[in-house]
């Protein structure tokens, strides 16, 4: 700890001290101990510390990363037992019904299974409407996640554009585009501030997450790999410039092809689900 190694630095330069004047030792042997042990000490001593500082930053993004699933996981619990717990036990308790009426009063029976099947029919389409809202509200609860994120690592945000209604697979795409470029600024830029930005054009969306940190082109690893992999299943681009901090552009049109579309949806089904807007 710095408290520990700077006391163990003054020790170790007070030693270097007194040989220098029990020996007799001249200047030029005991001058540069003198200045560089603590230029050095100090050199590690704020490494050791940077070092500690980014594990527990990393530590808190996992617990954040770990909530947000948590409690996403029991929204979804929630609205599916709102939704289909009660349609459910309908539909038991008339096939029972009808299981038993099916001996005595034939005409009962049918119309019963016909009961069935329009609340099963009607319970499909609550649940296609529910699975459209999720989806339609991923990137929104996106922007959330990240900026709860971003928020965490000490990094100020700024969020331009709102969030326009996009279909399914784009949106996809741009939330996947979104989470790894957040988390590369959170770990690797070393940045002040991070700006994100929504913007709309003639039949296509993009969306650019520009940093102040170090900056410079780094090889692609598997994150932006497969961000550029699932932008050119849909007909998009990603562009990526290193002056002055990182800027990240992911272009997508608006038009992308159904069989396109149907690829990429599959490829990030298995993608986590982000938190949705947090309550202050």
């Amino acid at each position: 700890r710095p408290r520990v190694a700077v006391r163990w630095l003054a020790v170790v330069v007070a030693v270097l001290a007194v040989e220098a004047w029990v020996l007799h030792m001249p200047p030029s042997t005991w001058v540069p101990g003198i200045i560089f042990a603590p230029l050095i000490g100090a050199a590690n001593i704020f490494f050791a510390e940077s070092a500690r500082n980014r594990r527990k930053l990393r530590l808190a993004q996992d617990e954040v990363e770990r909530l947000a699933k948590m409690a996403e996981r029991e929204r979804i619990a929630r609205d599916l037992h709102d939704l289909l717990g009660h349609t459910l036990s309908v539909i038991a308790l008339k096939s029972e019904l009808a299981g038993r009426l099916v001996d005595r009063d034939v005409a009962a029976a049918a119309a019963e299974i016909r009961d069935v099947e329009r609340i099963s029919r009607q319970a499909l389409a609550e649940v296609r409407r529910a699975v459209q809202g999720y989806r339609q509200h991923g990137l929104q609860a996106e922007l959330a996640g990240v900026r709860l994120a971003l928020e965490a690592a000490g990094i100020a945000v700024a969020h331009e554009g709102a969030v326009p209604r996009l279909p399914p697979a784009v949106e996809g795409v741009l939330a996947f585009a979104l989470r790894e470029a957040v988390t590369n600024v959170v770990r690797h830029a070393g940045a002040h501030h991070c700006r994100i930005a929504l913007e709309g054009g003639p039949g296509e969306v993009a969306l650019e997450v520009a940093d102040d940190g170090r900056g410079g082109l780094a090889a692609e690893g598997l994150g932006l790999t497969g961000m550029r992999e699932r932008a050119t299943a849909l007909g998009g681009r990603v562009e990526r410039r290193g002056d002055g901090g990182t800027t990240l552009r992911v272009t997508l049109p608006l038009d992308a092809g159904e069989p396109a579309a149907s690829a990429v949806a599959t490829r990030t089904a298995g993608a986590p689900v982000p938190l949705p807007e947090p309550v202050t």
